[in-house]
């Protein structure tokens, strides 16, 4: 098959710049250090006009959807608004000690290692904005953040009473001598006996001045709320990779966060996380510590439930096209698609790299909704292609790909109670059902290992909230396998068959859970099932 240009030279596989552009496409957008790069390979399917706006949010994903590049795209576009500053924030890098991390330490001491650090982030932005603002208050400013660094940063002394040493005494003290007069006339001398007792204590007190650390939120709030009323900006915290922090401290750092800034309307706090593996709350006897979400912040979206491929897949198969196209072409040569290779759109790119529609197909399917995934599955396609010799990339190339970035990046990383219970799974849904999707019920969607399984994206999250008709107070979640699970059965008979086109069903072992009337076989798991005991 020749391209479309007519000569065996351009095929894209072979021509030495495509390829090394293939091999810069970057896993991570926070490797991406040109903001504008970012921009321009970002696909937008609803998600940032959502997000633009002075609400306080919270948007879930799972690792590898694309959290961060949303993220980085956001704070380009807050920052083109005048008057408006963004800051990315990684959890990551904060925690400057061992402390926060330390669950031997004080939950006070922990939290307010970890509070210092982003505040430090805080500080030294406004400390920028300071620094190139033409406002005419710059003295004044400036010792607003001098008060502002007091209040999260600087140690009060406190004297407290370290010991009390009390000494008894118990002395008893004796004396003797000789007394008497003597003169020339003759004299006498007599011995005396003296004694004498003596009792008491001796009390000494020991002092020291201890360093309490104190954070004070009303003047967090104060001197914040003058700092950009007086330089005339709005500030955006985009908080990303919350659930890197330890779950127990979650709660705290919440808390923090929410006392410092949800009061001042120059303050916009949005931020990014795994929906299981976030605590923004806490019960006490008191109330609630954290962030209630719906009251103090609102749940934005799931980033998960625009990528679902079964829901619409010839969409998800053009966004993911467009994606890998705008990929490569940041990391070429400037016009080099246009007036090199003559490639104009995403539709032209894969004429010249599959071999067919299918194959660009399949590869969004085997990336089950998740980009980075996607990425490095069609990487490792096009360098097996390149390998052997061929001039598009084929079927077998993205099922081999498939087959080994499931092996290296998600079996790799489960541990054997984890492989035991996908394998268990695989057998009834697959190896009993011949399905690859099931349903959980609603209770069971926070279960330890279900969360695990989905984190690892070995489990992937197609609907939310199916009613069972002959239960109405009964809900589920339908999951499906990822598809390196059965990757090795794709064209054999024990090839997994959910979906089946129907007109009319009253059959009571099928669901209907999309908009196209597709329909799945009633396969439910439960708790006994999930733990061990059946």
């Amino acid at each position: 098959m020749v391209p479309r240009g007519g000569d065996e030279t351009s095929f894209l596989l072979r021509d030495k710049v495509f390829n090394r552009a293939v091999s810069n496409i970057l896993q991570r957008s926070e490797r991406q250090r040109d903001a504008d790069k970012l921009v321009d390979i970002y696909v937008d399917v609803g998600i940032v006009p959502q997000l633009e706006n002075n609400n306080n949010q919270i948007i879930y994903g799972r690792r590898g959807t694309g959290k961060t590049h949303i993220f980085k795209v956001l704070q380009k576009k807050f920052e083109e608004e005048e008057g408006t500053s963004a800051i990315y924030i990684d959890c990551r890098v904060l925690g400057s000690t061992a402390q926060f991390s330390d669950d031997t330490y004080p939950m006070s001491v922990r939290c307010l290692a970890l509070f210092r650090d982003f505040m430090t982030i805080v500080h030294n932005e406004l400390l920028n904005l300071i620094t190139h603002s033409s406002s005419a208050d710059a003295e004044k400013v400036f010792d607003l953040l001098y008060r502002l660094s007091n209040a999260f940063s600087v140690d009060r002394e406190k004297i407290v009473k370290e010991e009390m040493v009390v000494v008894e005494k118990n002395k008893l003290a004796y004396s003797a001598g000789l007394e008497g007069s003597f003169d020339l006339a003759g004299g006498a001398l007599k011995p005396t006996l003296g004694g004498a007792a003596e009792s008491g204590k001796d009390v000494t007190e020991r002092f020291k001045i201890n360093l309490a650390d104190k954070v004070i939120f009303g003047d967090i709030h104060y001197y914040v709320k003058e700092i950009l009323s007086i330089l005339q900006y709005k500030l955006v915290l985009l908080v990303d990779e919350w659930s890197s922090l330890p779950l127990d401290i979650q709660p705290y750092f919440s808390e923090f966060i929410k006392r410092s800034f949800f009061a001042n309307e120059l303050v916009v706090v949005k931020i990014a996380s795994l929906e299981y593996r976030s605590e923004f709350n806490v019960s006490f006897k008191g109330g609630i510590l954290g962030f209630e979400p719906g009251a103090d912040i609102s749940i934005a979206l799931d980033i998960d439930d625009y990528y679902v491929y079964d829901r619409n897949p010839d969409q998800i198969s053009n966004l993911f096209l467009d994606i890998i196209y705008r990929h490569i072409k940041s990391e070429l040569p400037q016009g080099y698609f246009e007036t090199i290779k003559g490639i104009h759109s995403s539709r032209m790119f894969a004429w010249d790299v599959f071999t067919t529609d299918k194959v660009y197909n399949e590869l969004a399917r085997a990336a089950e909704g998740v980009v980075r995934d996607l990425i490095n599955i069609f990487t490792n396609a096009f360098f097996d292609t390149v390998r052997r010799s061929r001039d598009r990339i084929d079927q077998r190339s993205i099922l081999e790909a498939a087959r080994g970035w499931f092996e290296k990046d998600k079996n790799e990383a489960l541990d054997i109670p984890l492989r035991d219970l996908l394998s268990k799974i695989i057998n009834e849904v697959i190896g009993h059902r011949s399905a690859r999707s099931f349903l959980l019920p609603n209770e069971l969607q926070k279960h330890p290992s279900i969360q695990k399984l989905f984190d690892l994206r070995v489990l992937h999250l197609v609907q939310r909230g199916y009613a069972d008709k002959d239960n109405p107070g009964k809900r589920y979640n339908i999951y499906t396998l990822d598809y390196g699970t059965y990757v090795d059965l794709l064209k054999t008979s024990r090839q997994p068959r959910d979906y089946v086109a129907i007109e009319n069903s009253n059959d009571g072992d099928w669901i209907v859970p999309f908009d196209d009337k597709r329909r799945i076989r009633r396969i439910v798991l439960t708790s006994e099932f999930i733990d061990g005991n059946v």
